[in-house]
């Protein structure tokens, strides 16, 4: 158990230092006094954020770490969107908040088959298909 910082020997070593310095006859009073003193100390606002203090800087090497890779990793996505509006025709005059897509004024392109003229001759796989549907077998 470590108290303030403090482990058994030490505390023990402090106990006795108190006992020859004060005698055996104060010596209760001051472990009291001093016991008080810790309780408020340690329940003190300034004590909590001392500590936290004290945690931050303990994490302070794996914060560095993270910030780090985190720069890293914003370096890269920067690069990765220049290259994109790089090879992006942006337009600047455009309204991308009501039109962000360029949907309103597309013209649809379908890929329909053009009819042959009504002169044209019937095509051979046409007639083929036809001879099938009707229940006759092509040779």
């Amino acid at each position: 158990m470590r108290v303030c910082g403090l482990g058994g020997p030490e505390l023990v070593i402090l106990a006795l230092l108190l006992f020859v310095v004060f005698g055996p006859q104060r010596t209760r009073e001051v472990a009291l006094a001093a016991g008080r003193f810790l309780r408020r100390l340690m329940q003190s606002e300034w004590w909590t954020d001392f500590m936290r203090m004290v945690d931050e800087i303990r994490d302070l090497p794996a914060t560095l770490v993270r910030m780090a890779e985190l720069e890293e990793t914003q370096a890269e996505l920067e690069k990765t969107v220049s290259e994109l509006k790089g090879g992006l025709d942006l337009d600047p005059e455009r309204d991308v908040t009501t039109d962000p897509w360029g949907i309103e004024n597309a013209v649809a392109q379908t890929t329909r088959p053009t009819p042959p003229p009504p002169d044209a001759p019937p095509d051979e796989a046409d007639e083929a298909d036809s001879g099938d549907e009707a229940g006759q077998d092509t040779p």
